[in-house]
């Protein structure tokens, strides 16, 4: 549960999303999947959302430095091991802020549907890469969305008591499911048109999922 005075404002919402974010490149490189390139752009998204967070915290700023030396090493190398410690500086970050508990599944939920997101991108190029780790990285999503639904609700940030901002949660929490959802089954239709589809739903997720998640932790 969240501590006591703790908060999960947009500092320790930006930072775990960077975190989660962040924590995937390393699993990605190690399935051979668009080491490179993926690296590249997901710890270059990561550095953005941790500019924010650096401003209001050492733990953020440590993390956002060695994001960055690792995107620019991954230039020139193909993968740095500067990735995770740079992953886990920012979830320490939010967690500081927020507690773990909010900070791992936020991470879970965000970093997990932006990287299905970015590693659609390398599919569309080539339908033909194995759609597994797209797949699992989807997963990812759809556990991290249910752990930070459960958080939440353990905190107070019940939808049924009623009320604007209940509604809103739990409509949102249904699409951001029936989104994560579609992208699986997506990736399962054969051809260009099957990663296309999956990638676009992606997209959606990622802005429906960022709803939950901060809305779910503002109510708590």
């Amino acid at each position: 549960m969240i501590p006591t005075g703790a908060t999960f404002g947009p500092a320790a919402f930006m930072a775990a999303w960077a975190g989660g974010l962040a924590l995937t490149l390393p699993v990605a490189v190690r399935w051979n999947v668009a080491k490179r390139g993926y690296q590249m752009l997901g710890g270059s998204v990561a550095a953005l959302l941790m500019i924010y967070p650096a401003v209001h915290s050492w733990w953020a700023a440590a993390g956002l430095l060695l994001l960055v030396v690792a995107v620019l090493r991954s230039g020139r190398s193909g993968y740095s091991s500067l990735v995770l410690p740079g992953a886990v500086l920012a979830l320490i970050s939010s967690a500081m802020s927020a507690g773990w508990i909010a900070a791992v599944a936020a991470g879970a939920a965000l970093g997990g549907i932006t990287s299905t997101m970015l590693l659609g991108h390398w599919f569309l190029v080539d339908p033909t890469l194995p759609r597994w780790a797209v797949r699992r990285l989807d997963l990812l999503a759809g556990a991290g969305l249910v752990l930070s639904l459960a958080a939440g609700w353990l905190n107070g940030a019940a939808p049924y008591d009623g009320g604007v901002l209940g509604w809103a949660l739990a409509a949102l929490a249904l699409v951001s499911a029936a989104l994560v959802a579609a992208t699986w089954f997506a990736l399962g239709e054969t051809g260009y048109s099957g990663v296309m589809a999956a990638t676009g739903l992606s997209y959606l997720g990622v802005v429906t999922v960022a709803g939950v998640v901060f809305l779910n932790h503002l109510m708590a």
